[in-house]
């Protein structure tokens, strides 16, 4: 039988403590003042081993001043312990307790009708009945009810058998999710360092393993794991534990801090989920409104956004966003609760649906389109929707939804199969199938404008495409987006150019003219070239549309803003320059240039410059040095 943690519930002064050390031994009140005081103040701890297995008690502050310690606490709780003085019954905090215990799904436990002994058989009758109502109205009337009295040991021992067959009821933790434990303690130990406890709820995690602090902390390699003052070599899912954290000091680790393995957690301001009011609270909660939101060890200040309404009565709920004052760190399907900040009481809480990234609008389609996914509770098709254009890759999403890459693998495949998912970039890019069309039909429909000129445009370099989205995918995704459309067939690519597939320029016959009129009056031995106005006086108006079209084409070479000429002239000049090192070596001043060419300084110089930025020559005092060798 594995390890669970038992936490305890109910009013101030029903007993809790008592009652835990009469079935452990173990007094869970540490602070010299709860000892002085007689009430628990803060979250304690025992544990109890026997041959069925380990229950690990978490002591619950009762008293409605540290219901913030109380929630703090109730992280990663398997049973509940409810416990109701016979003498008193059900009071305030025994009703928010367990309304928190609702809201945090916790359905499994014990209710221990306490203090017997001082209450006659009337009485007893009497507190069961009213106990009874009480459960069934918070939906907890499944539980068994035990008559206890901590202080004689009357009962405890049944409490004991009944705590160990509701053990057997509880999901066994997934083994492969990644380790989490939210941190409720921080002290230092001499010797040692810092130290940091809490409530493993998911993975394993084992000596020597490093993790990282979410949202905001350090990293630290674990010196060494105790349970309960026992050390160990590994802690899982379940388990009260002690993390020996030599690498951190304990001033920069805070009750609230999470720690986990590096990259399997996203920190956010925004969490969509599924918000239930309690049916007890007194105020509807509106759409805009400030709350305290508490999630496993952390609380901070969120502002609600509600679907569909713009208030939520008691006992309703509905789809939310919910806006952080600071990061926090959660998975979809981590419960959280909501206690409005004045006066102080518990309203509501519900389920994480998706760890956000981007702030909603509703009634917008592509965000109904999101609501439509987080309801029927796909949580990987929800990031597809919210990712939208610039899509997702595997990492973010296995630390976005907290499962191990097997898992989103399946995922990944399902949804896939399914038609909804497209796999870009040798798989690390993923897009909503409907997006994935869209980039296509984006980067066609531009090239085809591009094509249809003027003026006429045979391919574009593949970096002017790239800059299209630049700012909506960066450039290594961009460039996965171009790889992606020439692997599927919906471009073409060739050398640095790109084009749409089986697409060839049609001149129109003035374009045909001009174009033979510009190759002819270009064409010769050596070296030739024209202005762009000269070859626009040679060939007509329609030389503009042309000379584009034939640098485009490789036909032609531009150089120095407005001058062309054609490969093999400049093949000429390759020619000449390595004809003049071998000579009279690498040195060449501009008028032995313009000789050797037979060209004069309006066409030298800028050559010249166009030869620089080719790496063929590059510039030394008055002349040039010749950068070309044999076989270049």
């Amino acid at each position: 039988m594995r390890d669970v943690v038992v936490g305890t519930a109910g009013h101030i002064d029903h007993g809790k403590t008592l009652l835990v050390k009469a079935m452990t031994g173990m007094d869970a009140d540490r602070l010299d003042e709860e000892k002085r005081r007689g009430i628990t103040l803060d979250v304690g701890f025992a544990t109890l081993r026997t041959e069925r297995g380990t229950l690990h008690f978490v002591d619950l502050p009762g008293h409605e001043r540290f219901v913030k310690n109380m929630l703090a606490g109730a992280t990663g709780i398997d049973l509940c312990l409810l416990v109701v003085a016979a003498d008193e019954s059900v009071m305030p905090q025994t009703v928010e307790h367990a309304d928190i215990l609702s809201l945090l799904g916790v359905t499994r436990g014990v209710v221990a009708l306490n203090k017997v002994d001082l209450v006659g058989q009337e009485t007893r009758e009497m507190g069961l009945l009213e106990l009874g109502e009480f459960l069934w109205a918070h939906g907890l009337g499944h539980l068994p009810v035990l008559e206890v009295s901590a202080a004689t040991g009357e009962g405890v021992q049944a409490l004991i058998e009944a705590l160990y067959e509701q053990v057997r009821s509880c999901p066994v933790p997934a083994a492969d999710r990644p380790f989490r434990l939210p941190i409720d303690r921080v002290f230092p130990v001499r010797g040692f360092g810092t130290v940091v406890t809490g409530t493993c709820i998911d993975g394993r995690l084992a000596a020597g393993e490093q993790v990282q602090l979410y949202p905001d902390g350090g990293s630290s390699r674990v010196r060494g794991l105790q349970i309960f003052s026992q050390d160990v070599n590994a802690v899982s899912a379940g388990q009260r534990s002690a993390l020996n954290l030599a690498d951190l000091r304990h001033t920069d680790i805070r009750r609230g801090h999470l720690a986990a393995m590096a990259g399997s957690c996203w920190p956010t301001r925004l969490l969509d989920v599924r918000l239930r009011v309690l049916p007890s609270a007194v105020v509807a909660i509106r759409s805009g409104s400030t709350c305290s939101l508490h999630v496993h060890t952390q609380e901070v200040e969120a502002h609600v956004h509600l679907q569909g309404t713009m208030s939520l009565g008691p006992g309703e709920s509905a789809l939310a966003q919910l806006r952080m004052a600071e990061p926090v760190t959660c998975w979809p399907g981590d419960r959280f609760i909501l206690r409005m900040p004045s006066p102080a009481r518990t309203v509501a809480g519900g389920e994480v649906l998706l760890v956000a990234r981007r702030k909603v609008r509703w009634t917008r389609a592509k965000d109904a389109s999101l609501a439509r996914a987080l309801e029927v509770g796909n949580a990987l098709e929800g990031l597809l929707v919210e990712a939208g254009a610039a899509g997702l890759s595997p990492e973010e999403a296995s630390g976005r939804l907290g499962i191990s890459q097997a898992n989103l693998e399946a995922l990944a495949r399902s949804s896939e199969e399914a038609g909804r998912l497209k796999r870009w970039g040798s798989g690390r890019w993923w897009l909503e199938v409907s997006e994935a069309r869209a980039w296509q039909e984006r980067a066609e429909a531009w090239l085809e404008s591009k094509h249809r000129g003027p003026p006429p445009v045979a391919s574009l370099p593949r970096q002017e495409l790239l800059g299209r989205w630049l700012r909506v995918l960066g450039a290594a995704r961009g460039e996965e987006l171009i790889d992606a459309l020439v692997e599927e067939g919906h471009i073409e690519a060739e050398g640095d150019r790109v084009r749409v597939r089986g697409h060839s320029v049609q001149l129109a016959p003035a374009q045909l003219a001009a174009q033979g009129a510009v190759l002819a009056a270009l064409a010769g031995p050596g070296f030739v070239a024209r202005a762009g106005r000269e070859l626009e006086a040679l060939a007509g108006p329609e030389t503009r549309q042309i000379l584009p079209y034939l640098v485009a084409s490789g036909r032609l070479v531009r150089f120095g803003g407005d001058h062309f000429a054609t490969p093999d002239s400049l093949r000429s000049v390759k020619e000449a320059l390595l004809a003049w090192a071998s000579r009279r070596g690498p040195f060449i001043s501009i008028p032995d240039f313009k000789e050797a060419l037979g060209i004069t300084r309006r066409y030298a110089m800028p050559l010249l410059e166009y030869l620089d930025d080719l790496k063929w020559t590059r510039r030394e005092g008055d002349g040039r040095r010749i950068l070309l060798k044999p076989g270049d």
